[in-house]
């Protein structure tokens, strides 16, 4: 079969007609979030519908909330793919996930993993997506021209920690 990825301009149509999950953003499976993205529109879709009397007005709110975390999971998902088909075994990326887990360790509130903040937190996906892109280059840039933990230069990199990552509260 074919996967692919659904983008459209428009998920309602003024207050006559809604889309919602599938309709409005398939996904590629490669995050394994696509249903739980959809339970995610029911639940704003019916606290803008509590909120707004005017059925247009609920889906227009309801399009404008969840729609820059239906295209971060989208990008997200696509960006898993290219990872497990490209990068797994690459030495840069394996050095780059070892120093990410002893971050998590060494920071626990301020880095946490893609993954974690994707598949076990409530927060926005257009919030882990930001925020695993500063992670990214974090890695990225203590990791260059490294070929092991040893070599990594903790002062500076727990200090671009503290600086570009705030705590993260889970939203639960």
């Amino acid at each position: 079969g074919v996967l692919a990825t659904l983008y459209l301009d428009r998920w309602h149509v003024d207050g006559r007609a809604v889309l919602l999950g599938d309709a409005a953003h398939a996904m590629v499976p490669f995050h394994g979030q696509g249903m739980n993205c959809a339970f995610e529109d029911c639940v704003v879709l019916a606290r803008k519908l509590e909120q707004h009397a005017d059925l247009a007005q609920a889906f227009a709110a309801f399009e404008a909330e969840r729609k820059p975390n239906a295209l971060a999971i989208q990008q997200m998902a696509l960006e898993n793919y290219l990872e497990m088909r490209d990068r797994v075994d690459d030495p840069d990326f394996l050095l780059q996930r070892e120093l990410e887990l002893a971050l998590q360790d060494r920071h626990p509130r301020r880095f946490v993993p893609h993954y974690t903040m994707v598949t076990f937190m409530l927060i926005p996906y257009s919030t882990a997506h930001a925020r695993s892109e500063v992670q990214r280059q974090i890695l990225v840039d203590a990791t260059r021209g490294i070929d092991s933990l040893e070599a990594v230069d903790w002062a500076a990199v727990d200090a671009q920690v503290m600086v570009r990552l705030d705590e993260l509260v889970d939203a639960a």
